[in-house]
């Protein structure tokens, strides 16, 4: 139990520290600061982006020591806690607004306090639907709260989310890894899991994206309030975290809930300037968030493209405020790549394309790159790209998200149900521009890459229009209001319950009731491989593997497809006995063999496996010495065999 509530600790201080470096940033540009909800998303928001740069900056210098690391985030902890402490007595910005010119006579106060700078002309929702609402989304939170808990244990998170991290903090340094394809990408956010693992270990890691997925909630409440006013952004807030694709992703360390708070939180700032109208330095906040999303993922230059749609229409439609929105796009533009920069920077250095492995086609190809690195591969389009597949994507996305991804990544029905009611609701100030980037967005994801994770950004701005859908249906009449009622409340009801019954295989390790150790080896195919490794040979050795987790082994690991891909080996084995010595003389000292044994799940290349069983059949098998083979159960119903094998 006190390993899991040192990783909670671990995640409360990088929390902090977050604060404590952003909200100096958020006071100097008078912005942001409506109230305490808008203080703390933004201030967390900006810390983290300047965290995680710092972390990069550290890691170019080769200065990535844990302890550094430690005294950082205290540092920026006891400094946070003097902020708030300070700040306490003070009255927000929006207290502030209510009284007369300074005469020190207070302006009526609207009926709910919690709307004191968001008054709207269409009544609060009942409290018993908010209250509601709100349970049902902290009950979603703590369902994901329990599986996050729980040792990570997600394939692309020990492939390379935590996988990297952890190579750059046992090297010191951010470097050049030429058999990861992974390694030269945007790693903004794997620099937040890097602070997680200096502090703590992987369970902390995996705790801060569990918490990337709250403040994307809060985010959207940020976002929302100028739009349909507080108290309805709330229950947008809650529907961005009832999301099955965002609950289920707050469980693992993976970068797509990031990337949807970054890219929330990057039109947020901006809308309050091209539609509201306020201050310009409105602009810089949405620079470092634009810059914070492109250095989480290529796919964030989708979004902003989306972003740029609207603001082009407005740009055409509204002469008088052109000035403004070039500005914006300078600001923005010089902010974002002072963040962003660095990483397409390296990328092109060390692979000659800024956007590695895609774009192969403009910056010239590389043995790494496969069909599925291609721009526009026809394998990640299932609905084709006509006006056809279009039209219906979002009923097939909603009703079979296997094809797109997975279950595990699905959107719900609500949006299927609720967006489209827009068509019959009266026009919103602001919503238009939401809408049109969401819509814009969902096209550009349709005609490149057709998975359902990626859709998450548009989730914010769909759960705004959702909301306001639901706010006009108080004028239909009853019958039909309260069927839609209804059918909401069920489907939010299902969302709710389905992470705590995913959490119910977890919930003992969570309680510290089960070891973390005992967990993994019932829940990590290469846990028992990895504990042979790191007790007997320790970092010291060079893996060989078929499978692609890693993060779990102390000793460098390579994976056996890439490294074939770049090098051919296998071709210049022309004796079945050459395949160890060719291998010893590359570095490697073990290989792990995996083979899938039945047709579920992933399948194994089985070229390192058919070159180990050729050699052991001559006299020189001896070379090759195996150390542990067992198998192990998928949940799913499949089989899979491992071989550890030394090298002598």
């Amino acid at each position: 139990m006190l390993a899991q509530l040192f990783s909670f600790l671990s995640l409360a201080t990088i929390a902090l520290a977050s604060y404590g470096l952003g909200r100096p940033i958020v006071r100097a540009l008078g912005v942001g600061q409506e109230d305490r909800l808008s203080t703390a998303v933004w201030s967390l928001a900006t810390g983290l982006i300047v965290a995680g740069t710092a972390l990069a900056a550290l890691g170019l210098a080769g200065l990535l020591y844990a302890p550094l690391i430690g005294v950082f985030s205290l540092t920026a902890s006891f400094w946070a806690i003097g902020q708030i402490l300070s700040e306490a007595g003070k009255p927000t910005a929006s207290a502030e607004a209510l009284v007369e010119g300074g005469s020190g006579r207070p302006r009526p106060r609207p009926s709910d306090p919690s709307d004191e700078f968001a008054r709207t002309p269409w009544a609060s929702p009942p409290r018993w639907l908010r209250r509601g609402v709100l349970l049902l989304a902290g009950l979603a939170c703590l369902g994901s709260l329990v599986s996050a808990m729980a040792p990570p244990t997600a394939g692309d998170a020990l492939c390379y989310h935590l996988e990297l991290p952890k190579t750059f903090l046992a090297d010191h340094a951010i470097r050049y890894l030429p058999y990861s394809e992974n390694s030269t990408y945007p790693l903004l956010t794997e620099m937040w899991y890097l602070w997680g693992l200096a502090i703590d270990g992987g369970v902390a890691a995996q705790l801060v994206h569990w918490g990337l997925g709250v403040l994307l909630g809060l985010a959207t409440v940020v976002l929302a309030t100028p739009v349909v006013g507080r108290p309805w952004a709330w229950i947008a807030g809650a529907l961005v975290v009832l999301v099955p694709g965002v609950n289920n992703q707050m469980t693992a360390p993976l970068n797509d809930v990031a990337l949807a708070l970054l890219t929330t939180a990057a039109v947020a700032a901006w809308w309050r300037v091209v539609v509201a109208g306020e201050s310009r330095r409105w602009f810089v906040l949405a620079g470092l968030a634009a810059g914070g999303a492109l250095g989480t993922k290529y796919l964030a230059m989708l979004f902003l493209a989306a972003l740029a749609i609207p603001s082009a229409w407005a740009f055409c439609r509204h002469a008088h405020r052109r000035r403004v929105l070039l500005e914006g796009v300078a600001i923005v533009a010089v902010v974002a790549a002072s963040v962003a920069g660095p990483w397409y920077v390296r990328a092109a250095w060390h692979r000659g394309n800024p956007v590695y492995p895609f774009l192969s086609e403009v910056f010239g190809s590389d043995p790494g790159t496969t069909e599925e690195h291609e721009t526009l591969p026809e394998s990640k389009s299932p609905l084709g790209r006509s006006l056809a597949g279009a039209l219906s994507a979002p009923w097939h996305v909603t009703m079979q998200p296997e094809r797109f991804g997975g279950r595990g990544h699905q959107l719900g029905v609500i949006w299927l149900a609720a967006v489209p009611g827009v068509l019959f609701t009266r026009r919103l100030r602001g919503l238009g521009v939401l809408a049109g980037v969401g819509l814009a967005y969902c096209v550009l994801w349709y005609l490149l890459r057709q998975n359902v994770r990626f859709l998450l950004p548009a989730v914010p701005l769909a759960a705004v229009v959702a909301v306001w859908v639901w706010i006009e249906m108080r004028r239909f009449p009853a019958l039909p209001r309260w069927l839609a009622g209804a059918t909401f409340a069920a489907a939010l009801g299902a969302y709710a319950l389905i992470p705590l019954a995913r959490a119910r295989g977890q919930l003992p390790v969570a309680l510290g009731l089960e070891s973390r150790d005992e967990y993994l080896l019932r829940h990590e195919p290469t846990w028992q491989a990895a504990e042979v490794m790191n007790q007997w040979f320790g970092p010291n050795a060079h893996l060989l593997s078929q499978d692609y987790r890693a993060f779990d082994f102390e000793c460098r690991v390579t994976r056996e497809n890439v490294y074939r891909r770049r090098t051919g080996y296998d071709r210049t084995i022309a004796d079945p006995a050459d395949l160890s010595r060719t291998l010893r003389r590359a570095g490697f000292t073990h290989l792990l063999l995996a083979e899938n044994l039945t047709d579920r799940g992933a399948q194994y290349d089985p070229t390192l496996a058919r070159l180990a069983e050729a050699q052991w059949s001559t006299p020189a098998g001896d070379a090759l010495l195996p150390l542990v083979d067992y198998r192990f159960p998928d949940p799913d119903g499949g089989l899979r065999r491992y071989r550890l094998v030394m090298l002598r």
